[in-house]
């Protein structure tokens, strides 16, 4: 899975994945512990999936402050699109 992770300008988090998912996301969780997110679709035949990127120490601030993550993704035509999901964290604030 190729993915970039980024700040918007507005201090949004935006999660980019060039190969698109298997369904739409309906949450993400943050494992603070670990630093990695796991995605939890909105197809319940589908398994959450750990994704195997640790987050970026820089990014850690910003993905703390914002309650939604926006999800860019690639339609089977490869048109892009893009839309928020809430942003769980879970386990202790250092």
């Amino acid at each position: 899975m190729t993915i970039e992770l980024t700040v918007l300008n507005d201090g949004g988090v935006l999660l980019v994945n060039a190969q698109g998912y298997p369904d739409d996301v309906k949450r993400v969780e943050y494992y603070r512990d670990q630093k990695l997110f796991m995605l939890v679709y909105d197809c319940d035949d589908l398994d959450d999936e750990l994704m195997n990127y640790e987050i970026p120490e820089d990014m850690a601030h910003p993905v703390e402050k914002s309650p939604n993550i926006i999800i860019c993704s690639y339609d089977q035509n490869r048109n892009p699109y893009a839309y928020k999901a809430p942003l769980i964290k879970i386990g202790e604030l250092y």
